[in-house]
């Protein structure tokens, strides 16, 4: 079963108590340079998402295992490298890990190098069609290592009656059978994609602006010119 909170009605404890939970968290982080707008979204967002757990806490009880995608490891190694990825996340999580709230292994080092390195491959643009296939083949039988990998280790770690936040990119990832999903989505993790879609659109309007304006540059050029100045022909034509 998959609830989403924030856009539906709070699942009832008597439902979910003594069953494994996961609550299922978009890991957001805007890079330093990004405008002030979308930091405050951000900001928001976490604020809003720590609001929602804390509600389903109470419902389904504490979060005791933390799981985040694309960092390798456990424990301290981490929780350094999430408060280097996203500060927000970090901040919600400081007074659950104080509580006793743990850092499980969610990753695997080298398979998710692997991942990484034959997705790198295949981008390169290559020109052999059977090196290309073959690196699909690679990337694939990798990519589902993984998968199993995150599958088994969430089985393993998450105990009888526990809840956990997994931080993901995929809110549609695979948990064991036995495991309650909540997907955690308020309101403000929409207003943060419109944001971002309305800030894309209004850079491509702008890119699409200056190339107009740079092919029509030399008729500029050519109405400036002199009579003197144009080739015989009367044609402007590129030196």
């Amino acid at each position: 079963m998959s609830d989403e909170i924030g856009k539906i009605e709070k699942p009832s404890s008597k439902d979910i108590i003594g069953k494994r939970k996961a609550f299922i968290c978009v890991l957001l982080q805007a890079p330093p340079e990004a405008s002030k707008d979308l930091h405050e979204l951000i900001q928001k967002y976490w604020e809003a998402l720590d609001v929602n757990i804390t509600n389903l806490e109470s419902k389904a009880g504490i979060v005791k295992r933390i799981f985040v995608e694309g960092i390798p490891g456990k424990g301290e190694d981490v929780s350094i490298s999430l408060k280097e990825a996203s500060l927000g996340a970090w901040n919600v999580l400081q007074q659950r890990i104080s509580s006793g709230a743990e850092f499980e292994e969610f990753e695997n080092l080298e398979i998710l190098q692997k991942v990484i390195d034959w997705s790198k491959c295949l981008n390169v643009g290559l020109s052999n069609r059977s090196v290309a296939e073959k690196i699909s083949e690679e990337l694939k039988k990798e990519s589902e290592a993984r998968i199993d990998f995150i599958s088994k280790s969430i089985d393993g770690n998450l105990k009888d009656g526990e809840s956990c936040i997994i931080f993901t990119g995929n809110q549609e990832i695979d948990l064991p059978d036995d495991v309650e999903k909540f997907i955690i989505s308020p309101p403000e993790l929409d207003t943060v994609a419109q944001w971002v879609k309305n800030a894309q659109a209004a850079m491509e309007a702008q890119m699409k602006q200056q190339f107009e304006a740079q092919q029509q540059a030399p008729q500029n050029i050519e109405g400036n010119e002199s009579d003197q100045d144009k080739p015989d022909s009367g044609i402007w034509t590129p030196n």
